[in-house]
């Protein structure tokens, strides 16, 4: 994972500065995360899950591409864990400013409640993800 502010590619946005406006972060290890996802599951009440992929052969993907960047928040965590391929999500700082957040295989994000952000791939084009819930897998966006 990397991230920096969105208008400037060289700055450094740290894992400390994520967490003070909520961001959680979790690196995973791929040869075998069951045990550290499954503790983070119960520690967070995570019981439902699914997965996602999206790549060139998605039908739609530009249009789904289209609503994911949209500004928009949930009344539900965001939690994603990155399987395979790439992404960036792009989420508010308390002083309104947009922080862009590179995942890709191994990254595990929680972006709170209630936090403007947007979503989209990497040139790859390509991301396996799987999505955690608490309750029923939902996924309603309230557009900003």
């Amino acid at each position: 994972m990397r991230s920096y502010y969105f208008d400037d590619p060289s700055s450094n946005v740290s894992v400390e500065q994520l967490n003070a406006i909520k961001i959680h972060y979790y690196p995973m290890p791929m040869d075998d995360y069951t045990n550290k996802l499954a503790s983070i599951c119960q520690e967070r009440g995570y019981k439902n899950r699914d997965e996602v992929k999206l790549n060139n052969d998605t039908p739609g993907l530009d249009d789904k591409l289209k609503i994911f960047f949209e500004e928009h928040l949930h009344d539900d965590e965001e939690i994603r864990f990155i399987l395979d391929g790439s992404g960036f999500f792009d989420v508010r700082d308390t002083q309104d400013k947009w922080i862009r957040i590179r995942v890709e295989r191994g990254d595990l994000i929680i972006v709170p409640a209630l936090m403007y952000h947007r979503f989209t791939l990497t040139e790859t084009r390509a991301v396996h993800a799987m999505r955690l819930f608490t309750d029923a897998p939902k996924w309603v966006p309230i557009n900003r």
